[in-house]
């Protein structure tokens, strides 16, 4: 039942040549103007290089190999020729599409669709299979990349592991996007390679196969400064501390005493709709969920002006809270940059006998604060959304367990 779900979390062949025809115009485009005939000069790189994105991913990343008579023209420019390449390359890929937003900054040229991006890296090809590429930042310099043998290795892997390498990879990406917290993709395929260099995972039920995982995963150093990545051994920084350690342990929990389907349920959002209520929504219905930064939601729980605690404080004490209380929701933490255009969007669900009739699970547009008010006995939540671009990049959800008679 698991690996049937992993499989349903795999890219369409749809969604795959609809992005192939794109890349391919863009290619095309590119040959016209640096090569007197048109091959494929682009490479597919990332997890969908890799082979171990999802459907519905919001990021295609494409090295574009370029001749190395433009590195060395843009090499002798006195400042900053990577941004004056990016921006080459942007703007002859602008009059392929005119009305397209793109940017051409930092080490890609961003070519932006309402169902995702294309992150093309202008690179050259060096004499060991590895590419170099434009780095605008702090004046500009030239940075190398080392994808091919991690694709190698992640095509590999699936091969010997009958794909079983893919599916936990689908699974780990689908974690993080439906609980809402930063996991390199990277990092989940050089992880996921390790754990299946034991063979003793040919004899794990589809749940012990998951359990082990988790289990290694609570298990990793969430201090430690980076990891090595599968095939390349490039350096995999660890720049939100280890965020994904606490959460396997968390999960590791559910495990007791599991099925199959209570942990597809619990921890990948399986069958949420068929407990949805009246006029509910799913995040994951209306915008791409592709979560790429942390976000931390937390509220003031005020009465009669006075502010009491923190509902972080309520919920760890294990307290209930009373009628006539004001929740004061705010986004309290985020890694999200500063320069990205961001919409908080929020959800209130509300849940128990009382709500029948009145319930809420709408998703609406707000700001970085919300406010409510307790009226009904049950365990609700809020969930805050942070949208760019159409995709929700971060996300949080908090409880609110209310009992009106009983309650402090």
């Amino acid at each position: 039942m698991i690996i049937d779900y992993a499989k349903t979390l795999e890219r369409s062949e749809e969604e795959i040549i609809k992005w192939e025809n794109r890349i391919i115009k863009i290619n095309n485009k590119l040959c016209d103007k640096y090569y007197l005939e048109r091959d494929n000069y682009s490479i597919l790189v990332g997890s969908v290089g890799r082979g171990t994105a999802i459907t519905k991913t919001s990021d295609y990343d494409v090295l574009f190999k370029l001749p190395q008579s433009l590195y060395t023209k843009f090499d002798k420019y006195e400042s900053n020729g990577q941004s004056q390449l990016l921006q080459e390359i942007k703007n002859i890929i602008k009059e392929l599409h005119p009305k397209t937003k793109m940017k051409g900054d930092g080490q890609v040229v961003s070519i932006e669709y309402n169902d995702g991006v294309i992150e093309l890296v202008p690179a050259f090809e060096q004499s060991d299979g590895n590419f170099k590429y434009p780095d605008s930042n702090n004046g500009g310099c030239w940075k190398v990349t080392k994808p091919l043998p991690e694709i190698e290795c992640s095509v590999k892997k699936s091969k010997n592991t009958s794909k079983t390498f893919n599916y936990l990879c689908f699974l780990m990406r689908q974690w993080k996007n439906h609980n809402g917290f930063s996991f390199k993709g990277l990092l989940i395929d050089t992880l996921v390679s390790e754990y299946l260099e034991d063979e003793s995972y040919k004899n794990k039920t589809e749940l012990q196969l998951l359990e082990g995982f988790f289990g290694q995963l609570s298990k990793e150093n969430k201090e430690q400064s980076y990891w090595y990545a599968l095939g390349s051994n490039q350096k995999i920084y660890n720049d939100d501390n280890g965020k994904f350690v606490t959460k396997a342990k968390k999960a590791l929990k559910k495990f007791d005493e599991a099925t199959e389907e209570s942990i597809l349920k619990d921890l990948f959002g399986y069958k949420q709709s068929e407990q949805q209520a009246t006029n509910e929504e799913f995040i994951e219905n209306k915008f791409i969920v592709d979560i790429r930064f942390n976000l931390k939601i937390d509220c003031d729980v005020i009465q009669n002006g006075f502010r009491g605690m923190k509902l972080t404080e309520y919920i760890r004490s294990k307290f209930r809270l009373g009628r006539g209380k004001t929740l004061n929701f705010s986004v309290i933490n985020s890694n999200i940059p500063s320069y990205l255009p961001v919409n908080y969007y929020w959800k209130v669900r509300n849940v128990g006998r009382e709500a029948l009739g009145k319930e809420r699970g709408q998703i609406f547009l707000g700001s970085k604060k919300l406010i409510e008010h307790t009226s009904f006995n049950g365990n609700h939540y809020v969930e805050c959304y942070a949208i760019s671009d159409g995709i929700v990049i971060a996300r949080d959800k908090i409880k609110v367990p209310i009992d009106v008679l009983h309650g402090r």
